[in-house]
C-alpha cells in the first residue's frame, strides 16, 4: 500500500507556502504527495525541517511553552482584562486534565516531524548524487536538537511522558505508547546531541540563520540545560565553556544602554543563540507576545501582567538595575510587562523620571512580530554559575559568572560592584545566582522551571522553597487550598489531558490528578 503523509505532516509543510520568497524554508510539497514520491531530493529534507520549526511558531506551541514554564511560576499573574477560563483555573490552583494546556499535541506534532526526518533522509543520499553527508549530518543535527528541546519541555512540563524516535507515517497508526522514566528520556536525548554536535553546522550563510536555526551553539546549550536539570555539573561547565570558546561562532553581550531594544524588539542578537523568528513578510505572527504581553492599543490582549517584583519596593532589583524598567511598569497597583513588547532609548534608562506606558517606544515595532528567544549568552553564564555553586567546586568563579549580567544590567553602580565575600557560602551564592536567572530572564518562559530544577534538587527542602517561591502568588486564595494543592511534588507537574488519556490507554495519569480509574466516558 502506498502511504500518504499523515495530516499532521502535511497541515506544517503546506503552511510553509506562506512564508516569503526569501525565506530558508521555503520548499513545501503539495498535498497530494506521497511516500512513492517524496524524499527524492535535499529540498525535500529541508522542507520538512522547515516544517519543524514553522511548527514551533505556532500559538498552540508557544503559549503552552509560555504557560507551563512562565505564568506557572511567580513572576506573572492575571490582568484584570484577562478573558481565558482555563489560565483563570490554573492561576487558582484548579489544573484539570480538561484545560486546554494540558494538550500536548503540538509539541507531539514537532517531535514526529523530527523522528520523520531523521528516518527518511537518510535514504535522500541514495536518490539525490548532490546531498552530501556532511548536509545530511547538519539536518539530522537541526532535527536532533529541536526534538530534544521539545521533549525536554515536555518532561518539565508533565514529567511523566511517552516518547520514541519512531515516526507515526499516516494517520491510519496509532500512536500508543506507555511513560517512559523521565530521567531515561533526558538521558537519551543528551546523549543522542553529544553523538551529532560535531556535525552539525557552526554558521549558516548568513546571521539571520545563524540565530534562528540550531547550530553546534544551540546543541551545546541544550545539552547544558539537560544536564543541569539531570545534576550532571561537570557536563554543563564542559558544554557552557565549548560555547564559550567558541571562535568560529562568536557570542558578544549586548551593551547596558542597547540590550533590551536589540534582543527583545530587533532581534538576532549579537548574544542571542537561538530564537524563534516571525516577520509580517513569512505571516508568522508571534502569539505568545500579542496575546499575554501586548497593550490593547498594540493590537494584544494583555492576558498577563507582573507580580510585586517590579514595585519599587520590591527588594528583586538594585536601585540601579535597568532591567526593572526593560521589563515593566507600574501603573495604578498593575505592573505592566514591557519585555518584548516596548522599549527605552539609553537618556530614559539612565534618567530617574517615572516610567510610564507613555515612555516606551512602540510605534516603529509590532510585538506580533517579536522573535521569541530561547538560548542567548547569560543562559551560558548563569548555567555555568549554577553548575559550580552546586557542586562546589568553584564558587569564586560562579560568582564572577553571575556578575556579567548584574553587572550589565547595573551600568551606574559601575563593574565589580558586589563584594564575593557578601556571597561566599554556597547557600547565599545559590540564592543570588537563582535570583539573578530571575531578573534576567523575567517573562522568557524559563522561571517556572528554574524553581522545579531547584526543587528537585534540594527535595529536602521541599516546604521551605514551595513557600518562598509558589506560595506567595497564591495569597489572595484560601490558604487550605494552597497548603493542599501545593503539598506534594506530584502537584508541581501537569495532569495529562483527558483526551490523551481515552486516546492512549496505556498512559498514566499523574496520582495528584487521579480522581478515577474509569476514563472509558
Amino acid at each position: 500500500m502506498i502511504k500518504t503523509l499523515s495530516k499532521a505532516m502535511l497541515a506544517a509543510v503546506a503552511a510553509m507556502s506562506l512564508t516569503g520568497c526569501d525565506d530558508y524554508f521555503d520548499l513545501q510539497p503539495s498535498n497530494e504527495m506521497v511516500l512513492d514520491e517524496f524524499w527524492k531530493s535535499e529540498e525535500d529534507v529541508l522542507s520538512v525541517t522547515g516544517s519543524c520549526y514553522r511548527t514551533m511558531q505556532e500559538g498552540d506551541f508557544l503559549k503552552r511553552a509560555l504557560v507551563w514554564g512562565e505564568f506557572r511560576g511567580d513572576n506573572v499573574i492575571l490582568s484584570q482584562t484577562n478573558t481565558d477560563n482555563d489560565l483563570r483555573y490554573i492561576a487558582n490552583l484548579n489544573l484539570l486534565p480538561s484545560n486546554w494546556y494540558t494538550n500536548w499535541g503540538k509539541f507531539y506534532e514537532v517531535i514526529n516531524l523530527c523522528n520523520t526526518v531523521e528516518y527518511f533522509a537518510p535514504g535522500v543520499r541514495e536518490e539525490d548524487p548532490n546531498f552530501t553527508q556532511s548536509q545530511l549530518n547538519a539536518y539530522l543535527a537541526e532535527v536532533k536538537g529541536l526534538r530534544a528541546w521539545s521533549a525536554f519541555t515536555l518532561v518539565r512540563a508533565f514529567r511523566d511522558i511517552p516518547f520514541t524516535t519512531v515516526p507515526t507515517i499516516d494517520d491510519t497508526e496509532e500512536f500508543s505508547l506507555p511513560q517512559r522514566d523521565p530521567d531515561e528520556i533526558i538521558d537519551f536525548l543528551i546523549q543522542d546531541l553529544k553523538d551529532i554536535e560535531p556535525y552539525a553546522a557552526s554558521t549558516y550563510s548568513n546571521r539571520t540563520y545563524t540565530k534562528g536555526r540550531i547550530t553546534q551553539a544551540a546543541i551545546r546549550a541544550i545539552i547544558a540545560d539537560m544536564c543541569l536539570w539531570r545534576g550532571r555539573y561537570d557536563e554543563v561547565v564542559d558544554y557552557c565553556d565549548r560555547i564559550l570558546n567558541d571562535a568560529n561562532n562568536p557570542l558578544i553581550l549586548e551593551s547596558s544602554m542597547s540590550f533590551s531594544r536589540n534582543l527583545f524588539i530587533d532581534g538576532i542578537s549579537s548574544e542571542t543563540i537561538f530564537e524563534l523568528q516571525f516577520n509580517q513578510q513569512n505571516n508568522m505572527i508571534n502569539s505568545v507576545v500579542g496575546e499575554y504581553y501586548a497593550l490593547p492599543t498594540q493590537g494584544g490582549s494583555q492576558k498577563l501582567t507582573a507580580t510585586e517584583i517590579g514595585d519599587e519596593t520590591s527588594s528583586l532589583f538594585a536601585e540601579t538595575d535597568i532591567r526593572r524598567k526593560t521589563s515593566m511598569y507600574s501603573n495604578s497597583g498593575n505592573c505592566m510587562i514591557q519585555k518584548y513588547v516596548g522599549y527605552l532609548t539609553a537618556n530614559e534608562l539612565s534618567g530617574t523620571s517615572n516610567i510610564t506606558s507613555a515612555s516606551y517606544h512602540t510605534g516603529d515595532i509590532s510585538p506580533h512580530w517579536a522573535n521569541w528567544i530561547v538560548y542567548r549568552l547569560p543562559d551560558i553564564y548563569l548555567m555555568k554559575a549554577e553548575a559550580l555553586c552546586e557542586s562546589g567546586t568553584d564558587l569564586e568563579e560562579a560568582f564572577r559568572l553571575a556578575c556579567i549580567t548584574y553587572d550589565r544590567a547595573n551600568p551606574e553602580a559601575g563593574a565589580g560592584s558586589l563584594s564575593f565575600e557578601n556571597y561566599s557560602s554556597r547557600e547565599a551564592l545559590l540564592n543570588f545566582i537563582f535570583d539573578e536567572r530571575r531578573r534576567e530572564f523575567l517573562f522568557e518562559g524559563k522561571r517556572y522551571f528554574d524553581i522545579l530544577r531547584r526543587i528537585s534538587h534540594h527535595r529536602d527542602q521541599f516546604r521551605t522553597l514551595v513557600s518562598t517561591y509558589l506560595a506567595p502568588k497564591y495569597a489572595d486564595l484560601d490558604q487550605s487550598t494552597v497548603s493542599s494543592k501545593l503539598s506534594v511534588y506530584d502537584a508541581l507537574f501537569v495532569p495529562i489531558n483527558d483526551k490523551e488519556l481515552r486516546a492512549n490507554l496505556l498512559l498514566v495519569q499523574n496520582p495528584f490528578y487521579k480522581t478515577s480509574s474509569d476514563i472509558s466516558h
